[in-house]
């Protein structure tokens, strides 16, 4: 697991719940840190990626703790519209890489694009 990459991410986090622009307060922290726990706990218990679930769930509420307007706006969205937006988001940013990075990142991409179908 790249702990950089997870350090990186936690310490982002933290700065955007400590953010004064951050309407649910530091208290989001300390959710995502719960939901994080959880996410590591049942992918290690179940045989999955616990670097996957250890990254989706630092980022599971970044928008809402980025800007309440992510919150309201993304909200509505049903189940269905929300796994699009993901893999869209997902098939851009990945289409984006060079060719080695493809490579390096494919098991991971081809996992998680397993998850969302």
């Amino acid at each position: 697991m790249r702990q950089d990459i997870i350090d990186s991410l936690k310490d982002e986090v933290k700065r955007r719940c400590e953010s004064e622009d951050n309407y649910f307060g530091f208290g989001g922290y300390y959710h995502i840190k719960a939901v994080v726990k959880n996410a590591s706990f049942l992918a290690e218990s179940y045989g999955a990626d616990i670097e996957v679930a250890t990254i989706g769930a630092w980022l599971h509420d970044i928008a809402s703790i980025t800007d309440y307007n992510f919150y309201e706006e993304l909200r509505h969205y049903s189940v269905d519209e929300g796994i699009e937006f993901v893999r869209n988001k997902l098939i851009r940013s990945y289409n984006k890489l060079s060719d080695e990075s493809k490579e390096v990142y494919r098991d991971k991409y081809e996992a998680v694009m397993k998850i969302l179908d």
